[in-house]
């Protein structure tokens, strides 16, 4: 019924569900095989909620064509489908962008308390790649930069007290980060300005808490 995928580096993690509420969750290691590994279960599929229940627990959302989990940022990539899901935005037009969903719980908590979640759009990820250039300019690193696509960006969105949509976004070399960066957030601790990440207001189209690694 769904197959979905995360692959990074040496590693594969293959899940799927089956018509008979059934999955099978597989992690495969390219030069390890003997560490790989298959749990077994059952799931219920509730509108867009996804609760896998077994030898794998998992409690996700079916978002964009993937599943994001709804306890930490990691998503896994729909490769196959027999369902529709809710989806705002085809990343098929935006390859170097991904979105993760706010929760206060989570890590990379950067908002204020009274801040709520905010499904980007594709219109939003425009404006967000217009006003990232522009800061990018402003931002003696990056003087001259003509567009972002040599950049991964990961995004996630929330609307603050005056109703203004807030982004953060984390940023990484597209060469280095196109294996693992749509699938869950990671931080890095060097790495000049390949690794960077700021926030935008796309109320106000300006951008702040700029932090470049290494600087």
């Amino acid at each position: 019924m769904v197959q979905a995928e995360i692959k990074s580096f040496n590693m594969k993690i293959d899940l799927r569900l089956y018509s008979d509420s059934t999955y099978v969750f597989k992690r495969i290691y390219e030069f390890d095989s003997i560490k790989n590994e298959t749990l077994k279960g059952t799931f219920k599929l509730i509108n867009d909620s996804l609760f896998c229940s077994g030898d794998f627990n998992f409690n996700g959302l079916i978002i964009n064509n993937f599943i994001e989990s709804i306890e930490e940022y990691e998503k896994y990539e729909i490769i196959n489908s027999k369902i529709n899901s809710n989806s705002k935005i085809d990343f098929k037009k935006f390859p170097t962008y991904t979105t993760f969903t706010f929760d206060k719980s989570k890590n990379y908590n950067h908002f204020e308390e009274t801040a709520i979640p905010y499904d980007l759009t594709e219109n939003d990820l425009l404006k967000i790649d217009s006003t990232l250039l522009k800061c990018l300019n402003e931002t003696k690193y990056f003087e001259g930069m003509e567009h972002t696509n040599n950049y991964s960006k990961q995004c996630i969105a929330t609307l603050n007290k005056k109703g203004e949509v807030q982004v953060w976004v984390n940023c990484a070399c597209s060469g280095i980060a196109k294996d693992f960066f749509k699938y869950y957030i990671t931080n890095t601790k060097d790495g000049g300005h390949c690794y960077f990440k700021l926030k935008i207001n796309l109320s106000t189209n300006n951008c702040y808490d700029i932090s470049v690694n290494g600087y």
